[in-house]
């Protein structure tokens, strides 16, 4: 009964905080769309496959994620790579040029994972871009921008009005991806329900870290500030990964694996996890 419990307890903890991030940041949303509606040519709608399913490798940025690249490499050829902002530099500096690069989230830190790349190398690529994203990412970005709307089951009181409802009026698109919080789970859903993928290969879902929380090491400072909050409130854990080795954890990492498991038991035989350190069940 106890470990319910404190399970429950967890979810409560990582609610009032998703309350807080929207109460806290709801303003900047509509502001960044706004601002970025001159550039929203082009929806999700548009990449939607109803034959010829491809085979998709959704790549997240979890350290092991720098000893896997070998196996991703021998998978790449023939399937499209879709990755998150924060893995992008590690790929493209090992050579691996994404298909799609997803990113959703609007803090100005996410300008910092691309700022570094050689983005002019990347014309073919396709951005998938949240519409609340910091104007700057759009207009750096060299290829084409397909753009959606993060589905959401919070109400504005302000507004009186549903937040995606808003978000979609302003930015006057439709496509919306449901989210699992954090940026692998748009990747899985991109690749599940808009390229309607045969099989998705999982590489950087770990969900844990041993002593890197990033790919390669890569994002230290952002790491060290998540891993310093995280240990503040107390929501930071020992735990063994699918391999039962001791790994480390967070509140917010096992509810995002929590909301992956769903999906992947969901999708039965369509998702193969390659992670080799992961918490994910498969």
């Amino acid at each position: 009964m106890t470990a319910v419990l404190e399970e429950r307890d967890y979810a409560d903890i990582h609610l009032k905080r998703s309350i807080r991030t929207v109460a806290r940041r709801k303003r900047e949303w509509l502001d960044n769309i706004t601002i970025n509606q001159p550039l929203i040519k082009k929806d999700l709608s548009l990449l939607w496959l109803d034959k010829n399913y491809p085979e998709v490798i959704s790549v997240a940025a979890g350290p092991s994620l720098d000893t896997d690249l070998p196996e991703l490499k021998q998978l790449r050829d023939g399937r499209e790579v879709v990755c998150v902002d924060a893995s992008l530099r590690y790929l493209v500096d090992n050579g691996i040029k994404p298909d799609y690069v997803i990113s959703s989230d609007a803090s100005e830190k996410i300008l910092e994972m691309f700022r570094p790349v050689d983005l002019t190398a990347l014309k073919n690529t396709k951005l998938i871009l949240n519409v609340v994203a910091h104007p700057e990412l759009a207009r750096l970005w060299p290829g084409e921008v397909f753009w959606f709307v993060m589905a959401n089951q919070f109400y504005d009181l302000d507004h009186k009005e549903m937040i995606q409802t808003m978000h979609s009026m302003t930015a006057r698109i439709g496509t919306k991806l449901v989210p699992g919080g954090n940026v692998s789970s748009i990747s899985l859903g991109f690749a599940l329900s808009v390229r309607n993928a045969e099989k998705v290969y999982l590489f950087g879902h770990d969900f844990c870290w041993k002593e890197d929380m990033y790919c390669g090491g890569h994002l230290k400072h952002l790491a060290e500030e998540r891993m310093a909050n995280e240990s503040r409130a107390g929501t930071m854990f020992d735990m063994l990964n699918a391999r039962g080795e001791k790994v480390m954890t967070n509140l917010s990492l096992k509810e995002f694996a929590n909301w992956h498991n769903e999906v992947i038991a969901c999708a039965r035989n369509r998702v193969v996890n390659c992670t080799s350190s992961t918490i994910l069940n498969s």
